[in-house]
């Protein structure tokens, strides 16, 4: 390894613009056990955990190509949002990666970890960080899910393919909704979970998702009994969580691990949070944010918001409710959009904030630029978000939408008129 690669720039550049640090030391799952790089890579291994373990996905063809071909300065296909996103001005999941990993681990292990690559990408280094999407149990219907995500659209989705008009929606929900539940309950194996402690002494990171981690028991036993008979001092543990359910009595066993992140899965206020992520319950969720405000300094609270095209307008009064509620946990950030991280919905392509009409995207990206004005920040996250949306035109993808929503509002009993005035007047005639 030459002597002029030895610093990660923050853009990630140090092993070529398409390095990432997630295959040297990352693992995850997705909801029906499948593997991946990360969790918004596209694409699975052949390693299931329903009948494999995580130490036979690091040891797969898939992971060692990753390396093999970024390392070769080479695209590797999963990785398709994050260069998408990078071409647009966004700082991706990619880029976010790499630069924590340099401050967690630093330049040097970094260094030691990569050059201990095989020719073939094989890897003789342990799984430091796991990402696990826990089952599909859920308690919500967010409108961005599927089955896969959400036990709460098991029932649902047949509805939705029922009351859908045009033949590619009606594909799209079949496919959605035909799923085998028994391969999302993988994480209810006891075996699974006696492995994992195993793999304790050198994990760094531990994400848990869904589903929502809050309901799913399974894990949150396993974290008392690590917190009881483990040394969890150097385990950062973080949460993807929609805030309905906040179980208090873990609050003492997650204070003996080394910092705990919990991601509100919020994408609006009120109506909005309701129409997205159904069915929240607004004080439920404000009750259990100032719990987690109020907790030890290495609890941390961030906001995780959807961005769509339901959503994207309203982005800009989120960011101001969030700034004017004072939480104390913003003042550990050093900037707002450390505090609340947008995430673009790339799939399904008719909610991509893309499909907006050009005269919307205009307003929407006025407010933006007026936001902006009001506060001397840096703000290129959201400018990339402007930038993202307004990189092509899907427009004729409105029509999918108009259909989707109407479908929605028919089988729960939602109004999309009543919360998306402006967006549904802007859809007359379509």
């Amino acid at each position: 390894m030459s002597q002029d690669t030895d610093t990660v720039d923050f853009y990630g550049k140090r092993f070529g613009a398409t390095w990432c640090v997630l295959p040297w030391i990352h693992a995850a799952s997705l909801t029906d056990g499948s593997t991946q790089l990360c969790c918004v890579a596209e694409g699975v291994s052949d390693v299931n955990l329903n009948s494999k373990t995580l130490d036979d996905y690091w040891k797969s063809d898939y992971v060692k190509d990753a390396r093999r071909r970024m390392l070769a300065e080479k695209k590797v296909g999963p990785c398709r949002r994050c260069y998408e996103e990078e071409a647009n001005g966004y700082r991706s999941h990619r880029v976010m990666e790499n630069k924590n990993w340099q401050v967690m681990l630093g330049t040097e292990r970094i260094n030691e970890i990569v050059a201990a690559t095989a020719k073939d990408g094989s890897l003789e280094s342990e799984i430091i960080a796991i990402d696990l999407r826990l089952g599909n149990t859920c308690n919500l219907q967010c409108i961005m899910c599927q089955p896969r995500e959400s036990s709460k659209w098991v029932a649902l989705a047949g509805k939705i393919q029922e009351s859908v008009n045009d033949w590619s929606l009606k594909t799209e929900w079949k496919f959605k909704k035909d799923i085998n539940v028994a391969n999302y309950e993988w994480y209810k194996n006891t075996k699974f979970w006696d492995s994992l402690k195993t793999t304790l002494p050198h994990l760094r990171e531990i994400i848990i998702a869904g589903g929502e981690p809050m309901i799913i028991r399974q894990h949150l036993n396993f974290l008392k009994e690590c917190a009881l008979e483990y040394d969890v001092s150097h385990i950062n543990l973080r949460y993807h969580t929609n805030l309905i359910e906040f179980p208090e009595d873990m609050i003492p066993h997650w204070e003996k691990f080394k910092k705990v992140e919990f991601f509100a899965s919020i994408d609006g206020m009120h109506d909005v949070a309701n129409y997205i992520r159904y069915p929240s319950e607004w004080e439920k969720i404000e009750k259990n944010l100032q719990i987690i405000d109020k907790m030890p300094s290495h609890m941390w609270l961030y906001f995780l918001y959807s961005v769509q095209a339901l959503n994207i307008g309203q982005l800009p009064d989120f960011i101001r409710w969030v700034r004017n509620r004072g939480f104390a946990k913003e003042k550990m950030h050093m900037r707002s959009q450390m505090f609340i991280h947008p995430g673009l919905i790339h799939w399904p392509k008719y909610l991509n904030p893309k499909i907006l009409p050009k005269k919307m995207k205009a307003e929407i990206t006025e407010k933006f630029a007026i936001l902006k004005a009001e506060r001397d920040e840096d703000f290129d996250k959201f400018d990339g978000i402007v930038s993202f949306m307004n990189s092509e035109d899907w427009s004729s993808k409105l029509s999918l939408f108009s259909d989707y929503l109407a479908a929605l509002d028919k089988t729960r009993g939602t109004d999309r008129y009543k919360v998306f005035p402006e967006i549904m007047e802007s859809l007359d005639g379509i």
